[in-house]
């Protein structure tokens, strides 16, 4: 018997992303919890996949919990529903060897979004309160909107910049993590009503490796949570 379309498109897209060895995040349905950084590893008896980048702190589902796997691929959001398998651990007295992670090959459909269509921070999703450093000034702004290339900022009013002014922003991400960076003024606007009438949009430029890590660990949980919101709407 052949397989139907819809497994043939989900098979096909994660043999793609077993290949890229895309990062992908876990959340149990109907948590917010997110286990992200995840990668995609191996395939084990053509059902079961392994993913790899969990730490011995983590929180592992048991085996059977039923989870979203969330899956980037070139400039897609996967998302379809899996389950939990026995992970592989290493003796408790062998700290070189990470959890390996078995979920069970997802059968049901998956659905796939453009990334550009899954952005950070929403009108149903709280901003994030920053500081706009423009040559000595410390403006405060909101952060309205954040990809792994860009973010979007509103202030109360409007400083004197021009195309290419290079600021730094600095906000705390969910956890506490002091983000910083630095960003190129590619947009400024002027909207009407409202607390925030003065629109920037920022390419983002210098920061460290440990803040690039809580950007994208950020991020990814946070695409977690729309995509799955995308999925239900569907």
């Amino acid at each position: 018997m052949e397989a139907q379309p819809e497994k043939q498109e989900t098979d096909e897209l994660l043999r793609r992303a077993l290949k890229a060895k895309a990062h992908a995040s876990l959340r149990a349905e109907g948590s917010v919890r997110t286990l992200g950084d995840l990668q995609f590893r191996g395939l084990e008896g053509e059902r079961c996949l392994h993913l790899s980048g969990a730490k011995r702190r983590d929180q592992i589902l048991p085996p059977g919990s039923p989870v979203i796997l969330t899956v980037l691929l070139d400039d897609q959001v996967l998302s379809v529903r899996t389950r939990m398998l026995e992970p592989i651990l290493a003796s408790e007295g062998d700290t070189l060897f990470p959890p390996v992670l078995r979920i069970e090959w997802p059968s049901q459909r998956i659905q796939v979004h453009q990334r550009r269509d899954v952005r950070v921070a929403t009108p149903e999703l709280p901003p994030l309160r920053a500081t706009l450093l423009v040559e000595g000034k410390r403006l405060v702004a909101e952060l309205l909107n954040l990809t792994e290339t860009g973010m979007g900022l509103g202030l109360a009013e409007a400083p004197e910049l021009g195309l290419h002014t290079q600021v730094e922003v600095e906000t705390t991400l969910p956890g506490g993590f002091d983000f910083r960076t630095t960003g190129d003024v590619r947009h400024v606007e002027e909207v009407e009503g409202g607390p925030l009438p003065v629109r920037l949009g920022l390419v983002l430029g210098c920061m460290t490796q440990q803040a690039r890590e809580a950007l994208r660990r950020f991020i990814q949980a946070r695409r977690t949570d729309l995509s799955e919101a995308l999925r239900q709407a569907h």
